[in-house]
């Protein structure tokens, strides 16, 4: 074993590295800053959108009763009486009688197919090679 033949240090250890407060507590100022403006630049926006939703607000309803002004229009219009009060304005009168057309037209044949593609889709019966797996599953079930 090798010995030494120095003293023992009995003093305090020294800190290599010493924090200063001052940058760290500017650091902390300019966080802190910056938060608050980040929250006022925030909420600053809040009473003008405010504003646009309410008068978005209103120029939907005015919108509303436009469109419930034009339905009564229309509903008004489209009156059998006001229909008359035109046709009579405008100097038309109900018809004399009806005339009835008729058209001879040969019905088709009974032999004559639809094309396949307005034929009904004719789905293949259990027993056949085409059925479906649950189908073949449901004959095998016994009840």
């Amino acid at each position: 074993m090798a010995v030494l033949n120095r003293p023992f240090d009995r003093s305090p250890a020294r800190a290599t590295s010493a924090i200063h407060l001052g940058p760290v507590l500017v650091v902390a100022v300019v966080a802190i800053a910056v938060v608050a403006l980040l929250q006022v630049a925030k909420t600053s926006d809040a009473p003008a959108s405010s504003f646009a939703i309410l008068r978005l607000k209103q120029e939907r309803l005015e919108i509303e009763v436009g469109v419930r002004q034009l339905e009564a229009e229309v509903a008004s219009l489209a009156s059998l009486s006001r229909i008359e009060q035109e046709a009579e304005r405008l100097g038309l009168q109900p018809p004399a009688g009806r005339a009835s057309v008729q058209i001879s037209v040969a019905w088709p044949a009974e032999a004559e197919q639809l094309p396949t593609r307005y034929a009904p889709n004719i789905e293949p019966e259990l027993g056949q090679q085409n059925s479906s797996w649950w189908r073949d599953l449901l004959e095998f079930l016994p009840f």
